[in-house]
């Protein structure tokens, strides 16, 4: 529960246990690795032996994934997308590369033969519709130029058919009379018709460009000797059988899925293992004998990694290496299986300083109860319990997917207590509830909504007063405890005087102090936040202006306690839509035959809505109140994550053993 402590490391392997060692560190994913300075020793050449394989397997892995059989969702969520294999199976797996490349030989001829017949299809199939537009035409096409006239097909576009006042014919006509060329037009359909034109009166270019002017377009004319007509039925019987041959090639290629796709997808992953382990050789540097190699380690691994190394025999020795003049280590973070859920909201915002706190354990119950009281509905609540259930019990999912459902779950447990609380039950009018429910409800949103928004600000306070203490302790931690004490105290003092002096005038509290004292007292704090602040200065226009500041701070504290007040305006958003989902499905309810329909259709459709809209919302907020409200009262959030050598999990999950 806690920033994860490295150190950064030098190791020195012999060359021969390179891949060795590397394959361990990758295993653990404890390791990140830094360039090493070659100044005085030579830089590693160790060629990645599969270089030219990886982008072929890879190649045929995206060839082959649309002809893999179809799975349903539900089979797709429960099964997964990982092969789940033992060390020893991986190995297997990738071991023959030959076989591998032979495979992926024979795939490659396969995509060469499918390039060739869809580019054959291509063309017949383009070939039959320019046959389609000239099978009108009476003329073989052979006989389309001779020795003295040649014809074109003109047609008149879709957007000149809108425009013009004149037939295609009288078009072509006038235009024809006008520039004196011999022609003879004949009508083929509304929109087309074919032009005969003297050979000497007009070059074909020139008449392109000319009736381009008009708005007309020449159709290209189709190979073949005999009438497009007949050449059609020549050129369809063709793009059938081309299509047969395709076909074919589609059911070598689903064959080729079916039987070696899964082998493929693991031997692309594997061997990507591989080339990451030599792609951090490359940063490291060598002696004749060793590979130097340098950068971050999780400190809680790394006596378990020097016994592994030991264990099987790698010549490698790890030390202990000074960070450079202001280099900062990167930041992992670490909590038990509890509290980890909640990192989705602290990730979210970016890793803490390396001399911060971890934020997730202190950030899990507010974000909890926030998000409870963003939503306030026991009906949600149990509807998003349930789907982080189904995730967590039926469906093989990423971790990173988990890990969310397992967030899902205790949002939805907060939103369904909370809403206990606040009689939210799907918009139902609390009146129509049973009497144990209304007798469980200590809040009404809609009806009496100031306890809530005190409730929130009170919240509010609570929270931003539990950040100051961690501020405190942050600052113990780093050995400027002092500075903590100056820098929080005097506002908590504040705070506390504060408080109590809202319970004395409610009559909450019954305290010696009167109000007038406790207002005393709070200026008092008030001149301490002044000293503390003023010492900061170097000079005494530096303490006045540090001193000044300080007091501007309150408007800061102030704004950030209203912001709290989010909780109640998502809640009550919640109620009514809800609400308002229900009064629409009762008035639908009241058609004549289909009512009922219409009114449960209203009812799925706009909780589910409500639900998805709420939920977005309360999350985004809660997730707001913890990175704006809390976490800048003790996090720097400048810290660089974590990013080790690791194995990915895209096709492979390794099983325990």
């Amino acid at each position: 529960m806690a920033v994860v402590s490295m150190q950064k490391v030098q190791v020195v392997v012999h060359r021969s246990d390179t891949d060795a060692l590397l394959n361990v560190l990758q295993q653990a994913g404890a390791m990140e690795f830094t360039e090493v300075d070659t100044a005085n020793i030579a830089s590693v050449s160790m060629e990645f032996p599969h270089a030219q394989l990886l982008p072929r397997v890879q190649h045929a892995v995206g060839f082959l994934t649309p002809y893999e059989a179809k799975r349903s969702l539900w089979r797709t969520l429960r099964d997964g997308s990982t092969t789940e294999l033992s060390e020893a199976e991986v190995l297997n797996q990738a071991a023959d590369t030959d076989a591998v490349a032979q495979v992926v030989g024979d795939l490659e001829a396969l995509q060469v033969e499918y390039a060739e017949k869809t580019d054959a299809v291509r063309q017949l199939e383009e070939q039959v519709a320019l046959l389609q537009i000239w099978k009108a035409v009476p003329v073989k096409l052979s006989e389309l130029t001779t020795a003295s006239t040649y014809t074109k097909l003109v047609q008149e576009s879709s957007d000149n058919q809108k425009t013009t006042k004149l037939s295609l014919m009288a078009k072509l006509a006038e235009f024809l009379e006008a520039q004196d060329i011999p022609s003879q037009i004949t009508s083929v359909t509304a929109s087309t018709a074919a032009v005969t034109v003297a050979k000497d009166a007009v070059v074909p270019a020139d008449l392109h460009k000319q009736l381009e002017g008009l708005g007309l377009q020449i159709v290209a004319a189709p190979h073949g000797s005999e009438t497009a007509e007949v050449e059609l039925v020549a050129t369809e019987e063709k793009l059938a059988a081309a299509k047969g041959e395709l076909g074919l090639v589609h059911n070598q290629a689903e064959e080729f899925a079916q039987t070696h796709l899964r082998r493929l997808r693991i031997v692309g992953e594997v061997l990507s293992w591989e080339r990451d382990r030599y792609a951090t050789v490359g940063i490291g540097a060598a002696t004749n004998t060793s590979v130097v190699l340098e950068g971050w380690i999780n400190a809680s691994k790394r006596s378990a990694l020097e016994a592994t190394f030991a264990q099987k025999n790698i010549a490698a020795m790890m030390s202990d290496l000074e960070p450079q003049a202001g280099e900062e280590p990167p930041v992992d973070i670490v909590n038990n299986s509890f509290i980890q859920p909640f990192e989705v909201v602290t990730r979210l915002y970016g890793m803490p300083g390396h001399k911060d706190l971890d934020p997730t354990l202190f950030l899990a119950g507010f974000f909890f109860l926030f998000f409870g009281l963003s939503l306030t509905d026991v009906g949600y609540g149990i509807f998003l319990m349930a789907v982080a259930t189904m995730i967590l019990t039926l469906f093989k999912v990423a971790p990173v997917v988990r890990t969310f459902a397992k967030l899902l779950l205790f949002m939805g447990l907060g939103s369904a207590l909370v809403g206990l609380l606040f009689g939210g039950y799907l918009g139902i009018a609390p009146e129509s509830l049973p009497s144990w429910l209304r007798a469980i409800q200590l809040f009404d949103p809609i009806g009496n909504p100031l306890p809530v928004f005190y409730l929130a600000l009170g919240l509010g306070v609570f929270q931003v007063m539990v950040g100051m203490f961690l501020k405190i302790y942050s600052d113990a931690r780093n050995g400027e405890l002092m500075n903590g004490i100056l820098d929080q105290g005097p506002w908590l003092f504040v705070f506390f005087v504060a408080i109590a002096y809202l319970g004395v005038t409610t009559g909450y509290l019954n305290i010696i102090a009167t109000p007038d004292q406790l207002i005393n007292l709070i200026y008092v704090g008030l001149v301490l936040v002044v000293l503390a602040s003023g010492r900061k200065g170097k000079t005494i226009l530096e303490k006045v202006q540090s001193a000044a500041l300080s007091l501007y701070a309150s408007i800061g504290y102030f704004s950030d306690i209203l912001s709290y007040s989010r909780l109640l305006a998502l809640g009550l958003a919640t109620t009514a839509l809800a609400f308002a989902v229900n009064l629409i499905a009762e008035i639908v309810s009241g058609t004549p035959v289909v009512g009922p329909v219409l009114a449960i259709v209203v009812l799925v459709i706009g909780h589910l809505f409500t639900l998805a809209v709420n939920t977005l919302g309360a999350f985004i907020h809660s997730a707001r109140l913890q990175f704006v409200e809390f976490f800048g009262k003790f996090v720097a959030g400048t810290g660089r994550e974590f990013k080790p050598l690791k194995r990915t999990a895209e096709h492979v999950a390794i099983a325990d053993e």
